[in-house]
């Protein structure tokens, strides 16, 4: 496990800002994107994804576009469709390579039409393999982001970072949830790089679900982090705790990013992430 990105001279990967026409990007994903950059001196492709169901939709004969309001409608084009999502592409472009400017973050853009995972899939792939995708839109109930399908599907990438919709920060504390010994090192080590963008501090979130192991594997620890004495070691029974319980505990530390393994006991399916997401004011980092 590698929870890493491409530095911008090894050509092997970058942070890829997933963008789409389903509205306006979170403020916080697009920070989190530009905080991944800096904490690893990497570059930022901006990727604008079309989606191609889209184009197919307005080619049906009956496919019309409704007003916000419900009043109007018209019959859906799939040229207007395409200049009107052209044009909103462009205007989310131009703020996101102002932001990136305003880092001194290297970005560049691009807009695709095709199924955003296939999208996602060819951009990690040519350029890789330490990519790491933010998700653009705030992941909420509802909304299908198909998180499996990208961890799955998207070979090239370390992880993939997500916010929900009170996501307001990326400054705070650094939190790496750990819960095999062999993440430690590399987990903290993405955690010390992410706190000198973010100007937090660092700390180690050991969930134990066995109490019999609980203090042997926390001594190990401590000793893995050894020269890491500025480290805080927090150990979370799971035994008498839920992952929303854990949730809530880091919206009260003032978490910023919070760093968790797809898969394990804190976000095991996407649907677990969600919940999770929606209670944090910060970003999720999901590793493989």
């Amino acid at each position: 496990m590698i929870t890493h990105v491409a530095q911008a001279d090894e050509q092997r990967g970058r942070v890829v800002l997933w963008l789409g026409a389903s509205g306006e990007p979170q403020d916080t994903a697009v920070e989190a994107a530009l905080c991944l950059a800096q904490a690893f001196q990497s570059e930022i492709e901006s990727l604008f994804i079309e989606d191609r169901q889209l184009f197919d939709l307005a080619e049906l004969p009956f496919a019309r576009e409704i007003s916000l309001s419900g009043r109007r409608s018209r019959v859906l084009s799939a040229n207007d469709l395409a200049r009107d999502i052209q044009s909103h592409a462009s205007a989310v472009q131009r703020r996101v390579m102002a932001r990136a400017r305003a880092a001194d973050v290297t970005a560049k853009t691009r807009v695709v039409r095709a199924e955003p995972v296939t999208a996602l899939a060819q951009a990690c792939a040519e350029n890789g393999p330490w990519n790491v995708v933010t998700v653009g839109s705030p992941i909420r109930r509802g909304v299908e982001t198909g998180l499996a399908e990208l961890f799955e599907a998207v070979h090239a990438t370390t992880g993939i970072v997500v916010a929900g919709p009170k996501a307001r920060r990326t400054h705070g504390p650094v939190i790496a949830v750990v819960e095999e010994l062999e993440r430690v090192v590399p987990m903290m080590r993405a955690a010390e790089r992410i706190a000198t963008a973010t100007g937090g501090d660092t700390r180690i979130w050991l969930l134990v679900h066995d109490q019999s192991h609980q203090d042997w594997i926390e001594g190990q620890i401590r000793l893995a982090l050894g020269a890491y004495a500025a480290i805080k070691l927090e150990v979370v029974d799971m035994t008498t705790r839920s992952a929303q319980d854990v949730a809530r505990m880091m919206q009260r530390e003032g978490a910023g990013f919070v760093i968790a393994r797809f898969g394990g006991r804190l976000a095991p399916e996407e649907a677990d992430v969600v919940p999770l997401a929606e209670t944090l004011e910060g970003p999720l980092f999901l590793v493989r």
